[in-house]
């Protein structure tokens, strides 16, 4: 019995040891990931780097569940692609604040913050040659432009349902949007399956053909004209009440028009 005793704690502490040291052989170290560039690389290489991250820096503990959260929708998703992980994170987080799951934000928030501090960690594990740099000196008549808020939407609505696939589509300000020239971005979002369409719709709104434009062109217009004037989802809503137009799908916003010339008549 005694020797089957210590047969047995001697085979346990054998185990014990082992997964020990098969976690230890687990881990990641910059060797494995300084390669990876976060703005173009495989999901695999993503999940990689944001492991790494986690293991070495104990603030992060974001589950593996918040790193697929950041994987594109099945329908654009191929093993073998790359991705610029960084733009597709904050799509992964403007979906989460659209769907009303912040529990899933925060954990993003985290995921955001690794991926800066990987991007830092693998800048200084590369050898850099520095440019020649020329000293700036004419401060009085420099300006910085303020950035449009790329996340606030300034407008949104349903369509279709039904038959039709219901589409959430909602409007923000381009981040190369300015007060002189307003570019709108329009993204569409499937309450069927929760995820984004992956086209994007880009509306300078200096260039809309007013006589005749989209409900698409129509819906930015108007949701940058009630933005400017502190309103949200105003004039569009009240023109789809109206009746004037029927919008039954996604296809409608495009094929169907309106003279903007009515709205702008009655909003002098």
């Amino acid at each position: 019995m005694v020797i089957n005793d210590i047969m047995f704690k001697t085979q346990l502490n054998y185990q014990i040891q082992a997964a020990i040291d098969e976690q230890d052989d687990d881990s990641l170290n910059i060797e494995d990931v300084k390669h990876i560039d976060l703005r173009r690389c495989l999901f695999a290489d993503f999940k990689k780097a944001m492991i790494y991250i986690r293991e070495n820096n104990p603030d992060y503990n974001y589950s593996d569940f918040t790193i697929d959260a950041v994987k594109p929708a099945p329908a654009d998703f191929s093993e073998s692609k790359k991705y610029d992980f960084t733009e597709l994170i904050d799509y992964a987080k403007h979906t989460a604040i659209t769907i009303g799951n912040m529990t899933l934000f925060s954990e993003l928030q985290k995921i955001a913050s690794a991926a800066e501090k990987f991007n830092l960690s693998v800048a200084e594990h590369h050898e850099k040659k520095a440019g020649n740099v020329l000293s700036f000196q004419d401060y009085d008549n420099y300006f910085v432009a303020d950035t449009p808020n790329t996340f606030q939407e300034i407008g949104s609505c349903v369509v279709g349902g039904g038959n039709a696939e219901a589409v959430k589509i909602a409007a923000t300000l381009h981040a190369s949007s300015t007060e002189e020239r307003p570019i709108i971005s329009v993204r569409a979002f499937s309450l069927n399956t929760n995820t984004y369409l992956p086209n994007i719709d880009i509306i300078d709104l200096s260039t809309i053909y007013k006589s005749n434009a989209s409900i698409m062109d129509v819906f930015a217009y108007m949701s940058y004209h009630d933005h400017l004037g502190g309103k949200f989802n105003h004039s569009f809503d009240k023109l789809l009440y109206s009746g004037a137009l029927q919008i039954e799908s996604l296809e409608d916003m495009y094929s169907k028009h309106y003279d903007l010339g009515t709205f702008d008549y009655l909003n002098k």
